[in-house]
């Protein structure tokens, strides 16, 4: 279902802009509408945008991350570690510079047990894998 809305976008001057959304099948038929215009400098240029729109921008890392040695870890989920055994790492940072985090209870009941950080984990019990619920 097509459908268009009007935005506001500050640069340097304001301007306001029409975004279109479409169906790829609209698409495909504004493209042939298009195409077969006569031609103006302004047609030209909306073809040109039909024919290769942009790709959506890749979603912002959230917040509760933290990175450590290129691996992005998600803080408060679990993660388990090459032995089995499974983790979950919290701020604030230890003194090592990564997230701290406690083991889950060999009853499964919660986290607690020795207090780890994600590079004591990952350097001696990596990699680690995220447990999805």
């Amino acid at each position: 279902m097509a459908t268009a809305q009007y935005e506001t976008r500050t640069r340097t001057v304001e301007e306001t802009v029409v975004v279109l959304t479409l169906t790829e099948f609209e698409a495909d038929e504004l493209r042939r509408v298009v195409g077969a215009a006569d031609g103006t400098h302004t047609m030209v240029r909306i073809f040109g945008a039909l024919e290769k729109p942009t790709p959506p921008a890749a979603p912002e890392p959230s917040a509760d991350t933290f990175e450590y040695e290129g691996v992005t870890y998600e803080l408060g989920a679990v993660y388990r570690d090459r032995e089995g055994d499974h983790f979950k790492f919290e701020m604030p940072l230890s003194a090592d510079g990564t997230p701290g985090g406690r083991s889950r209870y060999i009853d499964g009941s919660g986290f607690g047990g020795p207090h780890w950080t994600l590079a004591e984990v990952a350097g001696a019990y990596g990699p680690l894998t995220k447990v999805t619920p």
